[in-house]
């Protein structure tokens, strides 16, 4: 991706601060996260252990919540993947 249209792609996006989320919005966006990432398949009690990693992950800055303006939705993304870490 270009440095043009990954300007673009940020123009409609915005990082949400987590302490601005209730905690049951939150919880939903880490589950969803934690979901679409790794499935539940692995380990006994999945989704509460990768849960509390992911909540981690976001108080370190590791992982942020993205607002998108164009499908009017947020989602748990990697801030290095968006170039913030």
């Amino acid at each position: 991706v270009s440095a043009l249209n990954f300007h673009r792609w940020l123009k409609n996006k915005m990082i949400i601060d987590p302490s601005l989320l209730s905690a049951d919005a939150l919880d939903m966006l880490i589950q969803e996260y934690c979901l679409r990432d790794w499935g539940v398949n692995e380990i006994e009690s999945p989704l509460e252990t990768r849960a509390e990693q992911v909540l981690k992950a976001i108080k370190q800055g590791l992982l942020v919540i993205q607002y998108s303006e164009d499908d009017e939705s947020a989602h748990i993304m990697s801030a290095e993947t968006l170039g913030l870490g």
